[in-house]
């Protein structure tokens, strides 16, 4: 495939992703329940992310960002909640198709790398907004008994949060301290996605009737390129030892897509230390 080529679907993307943002903020905008709006809201955010992902993707290959969107793909539905999350998830279905089409023709790493963790979320996503029409079309919250949770669980879950929290503090201080603006970007990216993990996994333990665990932890200053992409090789080999304890399949499926994020991490960080050596000395 030719870099042109790769470009124009760089930028098919982004305008995929705007589309997908201008639909939820519409609905964030007709539906009145506040529980629906937050969790719709959410997802535009990370949709949002994607569609800046896609954008630099396309100028790093060469291209212009061009912020266009297709206005076939914004299908707001109504005026019933349950018309409008059945268009979300068709919505994240076509994504998925379009972007799983796009891993047989694309051939750069970087890219696939790309897809694949976009792919992960839009899995999530589309999970998530089935769950949300589960409830509205059975007219109440889903409250289904759960047995005590298993202290070792409570203990495995909190340490993840809490891992979650010193390495956002971590990112944050690089973000502050760091002179190179694509380093600063990556930190920035990568300190919201930390936040997002402590976010879905506080309210996993909210679920089970406990209490997250907030404490301090203890911040390291002055962390390298190298020492972050370690960090995140740990990470990942510390969800998937926990995904091996874990009985709760929703747990499960939180730890398994935590643990896809962990892996695109790693690989922006190595593939900016390797532009950093290809065409500079030092460390940002």
């Amino acid at each position: 495939m030719k870099k042109a080529e790769l470009i124009e679907i760089m930028l098919y993307n982004t305008a995929l992703e705007h589309s997908a943002i201008v639909q939820y903020l519409h609905h964030v905008f007709l539906i009145r329940d506040e529980e629906i709006t937050a969790e719709i809201e959410k997802i535009a955010r990370q949709e949002m992310r994607h569609m800046k992902w896609f954008a630099q993707k396309a100028v790093q290959l060469g291209g212009i960002a061009k912020l266009n969107r297709i206005e076939e793909e914004i299908n707001i539905g109504g005026p019933t909640m349950d018309d409008m999350l059945k268009k979300n998830v068709r919505a994240e279905e076509k994504a998925v198709e379009i972007y799983t089409k796009q891993l047989d023709s694309v051939k750069d790493d970087s890219v696939l790398k790309l897809l694949e963790r976009v792919i992960k979320d839009e899995e999530q996503h589309k999970h998530e907004f089935s769950e949300l029409l589960d409830k509205i079309s059975q007219g109440k919250e889903i409250r289904e008994e759960r047995e005590k949770p298993n202290k070792e669980i409570v203990n495995l879950v909190n340490k993840l949060l809490k891992e979650e929290y010193r390495i956002l503090l971590s990112y944050l201080h690089s973000f502050f301290h760091s002179k190179d603006w694509e380093y600063k970007d990556i930190a920035m990216d990568l300190a919201i996605e930390s936040m997002v993990h402590m976010g879905e996994l506080g309210e996993k333990l909210r679920d089970m009737g406990e209490i997250p665990d907030l404490s301090m932890p203890q911040l390291e200053e002055g962390v390298s390129v190298e020492d972050y992409i370690l960090e995140e090789e740990g990470a990942q080999k510390d969800y998937l030892k926990s995904i091996e304890k874990v009985k709760d399949p929703e747990l499960i499926k939180l730890l398994e897509w935590i643990n896809s994020h962990e892996q695109y991490h790693r690989h922006r960080l190595v593939e900016f230390l390797n532009r950093m050596k290809r065409f500079s000395v030092g460390k940002p």
